[in-house]
């Protein structure tokens, strides 16, 4: 009897904790939805009286820093695409000298604070502009490349992923068909490796995006981005036209993951067996 008792109190115990996850990660999102239709303007949940007052008054500099955010996040990812691609198709299938020491390379800006990698890249900017005169620092390029160094491990780890469970026989199979290489890397290892560079673009634009230390050493203070404007706003005043703009935000990128889900079954490399 006391051992049937024990049994449900530890399966009750691990319901609750497996439910307590995702409400602990969903909760503050609620709140910040919920103040975003509060008419008081304060953080209240929930709101005694909704409104859409504040998605009506989000100030046009925000969607300027919006734009200006989506436009870095866009060359940030396509720059790592370009870059990790065939590095991780290398580092998988290639015969590279010091492919060990390569891997560990790509891997090692995942430890490195970010604070570290954008005094580093502010330096590197100084040092590019005393030797050849042009200043990487203030503009959209420094910011670009800054970022890249410490997205491009994680498009390279989700691509590798990819290959965890890829069979070899599908290409064999191909060939003996009559396929060239070629047709056989387009046709058939594509396809098959999409969900991962698919899932590493997303990880690229979404650190790109929420960026804050780099883009500040890195930009432009005229020309700031969303995070930064948003940071430096929430330090003088905040109102619930910053909520707003923040529910806007993860309302569409909801809908982004559901889609890019429903079409790259992208659960194939976030989730493994």
């Amino acid at each position: 009897m006391n051992t049937t008792m024990s049994s449900r109190v530890q399966r009750a115990l691990l319901r609750a904790a497996i439910w307590a996850v995702p409400l602990f990660l969903v909760l503050p999102f609620l709140g910040i939805v919920s103040a975003s239709f509060s008419r008081s303007g304060a953080l209240a949940f929930p709101p005694s009286d909704w409104t859409l007052h504040w998605y009506q008054s989000i100030p046009d500099p925000y969607f300027d820093a919006l734009r200006y955010s989506l436009s870095l996040g866009a060359w940030t990812t396509a720059l790592v695409t370009v870059l990790g691609v065939p590095l991780s198709l290398a580092l998988v299938r290639g015969r590279l000298p010091g492919s060990s020491i390569i891997n560990t390379l790509c891997i090692a800006p995942l430890g490195v604070p970010t604070i570290v990698i954008a005094v580093a890249g502010f330096k590197f900017s100084m040092w590019v502009a005393d030797s050849w005169g042009y200043s990487l620092n203030g503009n959209s390029a420094g910011i670009v490349l800054m970022q890249s160094v410490f997205t491009l491990p994680l498009l390279v780890r989700s691509v590798i992923a990819a290959f965890a469970h890829y069979d070899n026989t599908l290409d064999e199979a191909a060939q003996n068909l009559g396929a060239t290489p070629w047709q056989v890397f387009w046709r058939v290892t594509v396809p098959l490796i999409v969900p991962g560079v698919i899932a590493g673009m997303l990880f690229a634009f979404v650190l790109s995006f929420d960026d804050v230390v780099v883009a500040w050493f890195m930009g432009d203070p005229g020309t700031p981005t969303l995070p930064v404007k948003l940071f430096t706003a929430m330090e003088v005043e905040f109102d619930n036209a910053i909520t707003a703009l923040s529910t806007l935000i993860v309302a569409a990128w909801a809908v982004l993951l559901l889609l890019l889900n429903r079409f790259f079954q992208l659960e194939r490399v976030l989730v493994r067996d």
